[in-house]
């Protein structure tokens, strides 16, 4: 994207800035680019991983609370059910068929 200014580097006499790049500077650059857009996107790929092991570990850890626990827990989110936790402890109590 270009940017207005007073000046340009046409109006001065000089080359722009596209124009003073040799093939192999722009080749490096793009090569450059590539490998920061791959790390970049391993990076999010390993944060999404790690996401959903540690939601899987919450909803494990969500099944192995006995009833109490349970129903201490939902009875916390009854006010706003619909949190995450709030749903995950609802629907767990209504897959073991209690209630608060």
């Amino acid at each position: 994207m270009r940017t207005t200014t007073f000046w340009s580097h046409e109006s001065i006499g000089g080359k722009g800035p596209d124009e003073r790049r040799s093939p192999s500077a722009i080749t490096t650059r793009s090569m450059v680019h590539a490998r920061m857009l791959k790390t970049r996107m391993k990076r999010l790929a390993d944060h999404g991983k790690r996401a959903v092991q540690r939601l899987a570990e919450i909803e494990a850890s969500m099944t192995d609370l006995d009833n109490e626990d349970l129903l201490d827990l939902a009875d916390i989110f009854k006010a706003k059910p619909h949190t995450p936790l709030g749903e995950m402890s609802f629907a767990e109590m209504a897959r073991r068929n209690i209630r608060l």
